[in-house]
């Protein structure tokens, strides 16, 4: 009887940690990317577009890092949304087409906040 408690203790202790873990990794991976995206955006309506074309590929490649790591925990389809609208605002700015690239920055923002909201520990995600 004492054995499956302690087993059943150490399972769900198991679970809450990870789940802080990874909790943690998620928020501090949406919060950098979303900072480097906003100060891009800055950038870009500034008009300070001298090196924005290896500004964002640096950016990119910071979250391809995170990507690796978040792809364990987080539905694909979230981060294949992510990594698409980046593409798609860095091919933008290649081609400096800057108002279509803050539309693409606007819509990373916020598939990120909505990753880091959907996978955050609150009552409305439990019920």
């Amino acid at each position: 009887m004492y054995k499956e408690l302690i087993i059943s203790v150490f399972i769900i202790s198991s679970i809450f940690i990870l789940d802080y873990i990874s909790q943690r990794y998620t928020d501090k991976a949406i919060n950098e990317s979303i900072q480097d995206l906003v100060v891009l955006k800055e950038n870009i309506n500034k008009d300070n577009t001298k090196n924005l074309i290896e500004d964002i590929n640096k950016k990119y490649n910071k979250w391809l890092e995170f990507h690796r790591i978040l792809a364990f925990f987080i539905e694909h389809n979230e981060l294949e949304k992510v990594e698409t609208n980046y593409v798609t605002g860095k091919s933008y700015i290649e081609s400096e087409n800057y108002k279509d690239a803050l539309s693409e920055i606007e819509k990373t923002i916020f598939i990120m906040q909505h990753i880091n909201d959907k996978y955050s520990v609150n009552l409305e995600n439990i019920f």
